[in-house]
């Protein structure tokens, strides 16, 4: 917004007032509003012109501003408690979905286990040298459009004050990583439920993100840089994890693994493939077994308890519109939403493919596991890994979601073996969403080019009736990007 338009929405809002106290009429308060909407209708306009002649330049912007533009933010509607019984209220939502986020934790493991587990190892004190400036650069990077915690601090004031707070703050850092030991409050946070799919009454539809102080979250990047130097220096994290990790991606995922697939369909081979689903994965790892698993793979052992502090006594509440809840304890898991936590989780599952014979490839916890099919025995190796890798889960205190594993078959010569986990079969699939790819079991992308389509079209859809000020332009650039979007779905794999 220009300093022009901020003015005149000021004076809008000035004379509002006026018009309330009655030193002015309505029709000039109307006078004022009017002049202020036409302006900032063509603010808008070029604003979007702007964007739509940059988009070579600044693609992410454009289609950035055509995503808010789609995107309709819900209030949490009533929600079902297990006794069928509806819930209404805002408070009485909060506290249900706690409960129920709460109710998918792990055991709780004794204190004193959870800061000695492995303490007793003799390994090296590679401390992180936490100065002012370090810090001062943590606060200065900050996007001050985030969220604050539980602490009603905002990032754009940390933002401001950097250069003020960074030497209190690195003293803090500087002690909390010598001792081992986090502030208590920095262990708490704000929990916003994110809508995944399906019925929106139901409180299993929804995703735990947990929303954590600033200064805790800064801790927590300086101790990643230190834990990520660590695991790329040493090759601890094997090729086969793609999520989080470094020069890795989604897109690396699907063609070093389909890459294989093709290879192995294109020489006559019958394959399959597990789709596996880990039941609220981040959600139940025991703090315990990881610390030994920190241990194992030979972090400082400050670092190590520096971790474990952080994730003992954690609390958190959920938000639900303009309630919260009450203050329940994480006996298990790494926060979802946290810097730390993608880390740690893959730490955890680092050894998921120890032993394995087939082809395993994983995406943080997505997991895929496959294999040539040909003989009995092929087909006994693959059942052979998936017992692994049950027992795996059973050893971790970890349990799959079943229902959602399912086997792909490809091949013309395949002859749709049936497999199992544990005690139930797992069902065979024709077609399967692959971190967001469709692929279906004769490695044809019309589905998902076709899916791609529908989206574009709701694209343009959007262009079409909100950015009505340069709809022509704007139609164009869409239909390329469509065209574009189509293409690169189609030739994915």
């Amino acid at each position: 917004m220009s300093k022009e338009l901020l003015t005149r929405l000021r004076l809008k809002r000035d004379m509002h007032k006026k018009w309330k106290r009655g030193e002015i009429t309505k029709e000039e308060f109307k006078c004022i509003a009017n002049s202020c909407r036409e302006k900032v209708r063509k603010a808008k306009g070029q604003n979007e012109l702007r964007l739509a002649r940059d988009i070579k330049n600044n693609k992410k912007g454009f289609f950035a501003y055509i995503g808010r533009k789609r995107k309709n933010k819900e209030a949490i509607g009533p929600l079902q408690g297990e006794d069928g019984v509806m819930m209404t209220r805002d408070r009485e939502k909060a506290e249900l979905l706690n409960a129920f986020f709460a109710s998918v934790f792990s055991q709780k493991e004794s204190h004193l286990q959870l800061q000695q587990h492995g303490m007793d190892e003799g390994l090296g004190e590679i401390q992180p040298q936490i100065g002012k400036q370090v810090v001062q650069e943590h606060l200065a990077s900050l996007n001050e459009f985030k969220s604050p915690g539980p602490d009603q601090l905002h990032p754009r004031v940390l933002k401001e004050l950097a250069e003020v707070i960074s030497e209190p703050l690195a003293i803090i850092f500087e002690s909390s990583s010598r001792m081992g030991e986090v502030p208590a409050d920095w262990r708490r946070a704000n929990v916003v439920p994110i809508f995944k799919k399906g019925k929106k009454n139901d409180p299993n539809n929804y995703r735990p993100v947990s929303l954590t102080l600033i200064p805790s979250k800064i801790l927590e990047k300086i101790i990643k840089e230190v834990v990520c130097e660590h695991l790329e220096t040493n090759a601890v994290i094997p090729n086969s994890q793609h999520g989080f990790t470094k020069n890795k991606s989604c897109q690396t995922n699907l063609i070093s693994f389909f890459d294989r697939v093709t290879s192995w369909v294109d020489t006559g081979n019958a394959v399959d493939v597990a789709y596996l689903d880990f039941s609220k994965a981040f959600d139940k790892v025991p703090h315990d077994l990881l610390a030994n698993k920190l241990v194992k793979c030979g972090l400082a052992k400050t670092t190590v308890r520096c971790i474990c502090n952080w994730l003992s006594e954690r609390t958190q509440r959920v938000l639900t519109n303009a309630s919260s809840s009450s203050w329940k304890e994480e006996t298990s898991g790494v926060p979802q939403g946290s810097v730390l936590g993608p880390v740690l989780f893959n730490i955890f599952i680092n050894d998921l493919d120890e032993g394995l014979e087939g082809t395993i490839i994983k995406f943080a916890d997505d997991t895929k596991l496959g294999g040539i099919a040909n003989t009995p025995e092929d087909r006994s190796r693959i059942q052979n890994d998936l017992d692994r890798l049950e027992r795996w889960a059973e050893t971790n205190k970890m349990k799959f979601n079943r229902d959602k594993c399912k086997i792909l078959h490809f091949g013309r010569k395949n002859g749709n073996q049936r497999y199992r986990m544990g005690d139930a079969w797992l069902d065979s699939s024709t077609c399967e969403k692959d971190l967001g790819v469709l692929v279906d079991n004769k490695l044809n992308m019309s589905l998902q080019c076709d899916a791609a389509a529908k989206k574009a079209n709701g694209i343009l859809a959007c262009i079409c009736q909100e950015c009505f000020e340069c709809d022509f332009l704007l139609l164009g650039r869409g239909l390329d990007w469509m065209a574009h979007e189509v293409s690169s779905n189609s030739i994915i794999l």
